[in-house]
């Protein structure tokens, strides 16, 4: 998470928390009572997506190495049977189809082409489960082939997924900031001087409304007054 987010995510939770302290003496003012109705509402929704973007996980479940040597152990198994049957049977188009299949070819194919293959293969060798039955064909290889295609599909695409979901969570924080940003400044802080005269809660909220940025923080302690901070 990117530290300016996060020190402005963790300035407007001390804004929200002073004013839920304070919730008696804005009381008779509806509007401010809408305003910080929006305001916990908000924070609450980014509390929500940070959590999210916190659990996303970095790497994918799988180790694509394995995966894919799972796949083409047991691809290589049902090709070996449907190319004894089509040699037998005569069949061509089948023949054609696993001819050059061993380990090595398998090996070589990239990873979609495997992919491809292994997919094609499901689809001739399911309508044929009965024929292939005698060749030593069972249902459990068919249904293990399906398993690790999907296994395998996953691990190609779960990465791109992964950063998609990363990249959409962080943009709707940024906005759901930008959102309470303008619900503070442009509402909030406006309402908040008819309290000017309230010492005790209109200068803790000028406090709570301190932001001190991650990139100065350092020289800002010590070096620079805490003044230097800076309200936005």
């Amino acid at each position: 998470m990117d530290k300016l987010i996060t020190a402005r995510s963790n300035a407007f939770q001390q804004v929200q928390i002073n004013l839920s302290n304070n919730q008696a003496k804005f009381a008779h003012i509806p509007a401010m009572g809408k305003m910080f109705t929006s305001l916990t509402s908000l924070i609450g929704e980014t509390n929500e997506l940070i959590d999210k973007a916190e659990n996303i996980p970095s790497k994918t479940s799988g180790n694509k190495n394995l995966v894919r040597a799972a796949l083409s152990s047991v691809a290589l198994k049902a090709s070996n049977i449907l190319k004894a049957y089509s040699f037998i049977s005569k069949e061509e188009n089948l023949s054609n189809f696993v001819d050059r299949t061993n380990n090595s070819y398998l090996t070589k194919l990239r990873e979609k082409e495997l992919l491809s293959f292994c997919k094609n293969l499901l689809e001739r060798i399911t309508p044929l489960k009965t024929e292939l039955a005698d060749y030593g064909l069972s249902e459990e290889m068919i249904t293990e082939l399906s398993t690790k295609i999907t296994d395998y599909e996953k691990v190609l695409t779960e990465p791109r997924q992964l950063i998609n979901e990363r990249k959409t969570t962080n943009e709707l924080i940024e906005d759901n900031i930008d959102q309470i940003q303008s619900l503070i400044s442009n509402q909030i802080d406006p309402m908040m001087e008819l309290f000017v005269d309230d010492k005790e809660f209109y200068l803790s909220y000028k406090s709570a409304r301190m932001i001190v940025d991650p990139a100065t923080r350092k020289k800002a302690e010590n070096v620079e007054s805490p003044e230097e901070q800076t309200e936005e």
